[in-house]
């Protein structure tokens, strides 16, 4: 009985069985490089998979916080049919928090351009500090692999 039947596990042992029984019998050295080169691919996805939807439901309030506040601050239509468009919904279903993140990050950017065309420096401060949180989260996300062979057991 799987007991932990979750696509990072499946993951790993896919990597494992890889390390285990393919790349011993692979001779040529070149072709075992491709095969550590593709084990890595899939520790990053195990990591990945761990943590993009807490981190996509985490981020989608800020950037729709952000949007809604340049939206009210500017009186800008364009802003405000952007976070109209993309609000959370409760599911957390991969495909569907991603459409959410995509709206949100669409609002967030429209927001962004706004407020760097007017040069206001308050909200672009705001905006690069949720940049900044962004580009850590997707570094924590896609860095998270372990050594090749790793296993959760």
């Amino acid at each position: 009985m799987i007991t932990r039947p979750s696509t990072s596990r499946v993951l790993e042992d896919v990597v494992e069985e890889l390390s285990r029984d393919i790349m011993p019998i692979i001779t040529d050295p070149a072709q075992q490089i491709r095969l550590h080169m593709l084990m890595v691919v899939l520790n990053d996805c195990v990591n990945a998979s761990e943590r993009e939807i807490s981190v996509m439901r985490t981020e989608i309030p800020e950037y729709l916080a952000f949007a809604n506040d340049v939206a009210k601050s500017t009186g800008n239509a364009e802003v405000a049919a952007a976070v109209a468009g993309a609000q959370m919904g409760d599911s957390l279903v991969l495909s569907d928090v991603i459409r959410d993140y995509e709206n949100a990050s669409r609002a967030f950017s429209t927001a962004m351009d706004l407020v760097m065309d007017t040069v206001n420096r308050e909200f672009i401060e705001r905006g690069e500090a949720i940049l900044k949180t962004r580009v850590t989260n997707e570094r924590a996300i896609l860095s998270g692999s372990s050594a090749v062979g790793r296993s959760a057991s």
